[in-house]
C-alpha cells in the first residue's frame, strides 16, 4: 500500500511539473502551425512561379490541348523538388549557425515594412529583373513533360527572391524545437500549399472547359496574384517579432 502511495504521490508531481512546459509546448506549436499555414497561403498567391505556369499551359494548349495535364503537373513536379531543396538547404544552414535566427527576423520585419509601405504607395522602389524578361523563352521550350520538369525545378531557384523571406521564416521556425516528423510535416504543408494553385491551374486548363466553376476558380486566382503584399508585409513583420519574444 505504501508503495502505491508512492507511485501515485510521484506521479502527480511529475505531471505538476511537466503540465507548464507541455502547455507552453501545446502553444507555440500551434501558433508556428498556424504561422506557416499564413504564410503558405500568402507564398501561394505570389506572381513569379503562378503566372509562369500560366503563360506555360496557354502555349501548350494552343499546340496540344491533350498535354496540357501531363505538362502542368509535370512543371509543378519539378518546381515542388526545387522548393524542397531550397527548404531543406535552409533547414540545415539554421540547424549549422543558430544566430542565424536574427539575421531571419530583422530580414523579416525590413521585407515586411517595405511590403507594407509599398503597398500604401509610400515607396515604390523598381528594379530591372533579367530573369523576368527570359523567363518566357526558357518556358517555351518546356513542351514535354520532361523538360517541363526540368524548366520548373529551375524556375524555383531562379524565382527565389521572391519567395526567400517566407522561406527563410518558415525554416528558422521549423529549426528549432520540434520533432524531425513534426519538422516534415509542418514543412510539407508550407510547401503543398504553395504549389497547391499549380495544381489548381493545370486541372483549370484541363477540365476548364467541361467545369466552369473550376474555370471561374482559375480566373480569380489569376486577379487575386500579386495583390496579397499588404497581407504578406502585416504576416511577415507579425511572424518575426513574436518569433524574436519566443525564443
Amino acid at each position: 500500500m505504501k508503495k502505491v502511495f508512492v507511485l501515485l504521490l510521484f506521479s502527480l508531481l511529475a505531471k505538476s511539473a511537466l503540465a507548464e512546459p507541455i502547455t507552453e509546448f501545446t502553444e507555440f506549436t500551434g501558433l508556428t502551425t498556424l504561422s506557416v499555414i499564413a504564410l503558405g497561403i500568402l507564398n501561394a498567391l505570389r506572381p513569379s512561379i503562378f503566372l509562369m505556369i500560366v503563360f506555360l499551359l496557354s502555349m501548350i494548349a494552343l499546340i496540344d490541348e491533350k498535354r496540357v495535364l501531363k505538362v502542368g503537373f509535370s512543371f509543378t513536379a519539378g518546381v515542388l523538388l526545387g522548393y524542397s531543396l531550397i527548404a531543406s538547404a535552409l533547414m540545415d544552414l539554421h540547424g549549422r549557425f543558430l544566430f542565424l535566427r536574427y539575421f531571419v527576423v530583422a530580414f523579416g520585419v525590413v521585407v515586411g515594412l517595405y511590403k507594407i509601405l509599398s503597398s500604401l504607395g509610400y515607396v515604390n522602389i523598381s528594379m530591372s529583373n533579367p530573369m523576368k524578361e527570359k523567363s518566357n523563352k526558357i518556358l517555351e521550350k518546356a513542351t514535354s513533360p520532361l523538360s517541363a520538369f526540368l524548366v520548373g525545378g529551375a524556375m524555383s531557384f531562379l524565382s527565389l527572391s521572391c519567395v526567400l523571406p517566407s522561406y527563410l521564416l518558415v525554416t528558422s521556425l521549423l529549426s528549432d524545437g520540434f520533432s524531425f516528423s513534426i519538422r516534415v510535416a509542418l514543412l510539407g504543408i508550407f510547401i503543398g500549399i504553395s504549389v497547391l494553385p499549380l495544381v489548381l491551374v493545370t486541372l483549370g486548363f484541363h477540365y476548364g472547359t467541361k467545369y466552369a466553376k473550376l474555370g471561374g476558380a482559375v480566373n480569380k486566382l489569376s486577379r487575386m496574384s500579386g495583390r496579397g503584399d499588404l497581407a504578406m508585409g502585416v504576416v511577415l513583420v507579425l511572424v518575426s517579432v513574436l518569433y524574436l519574444l519566443l525564443f
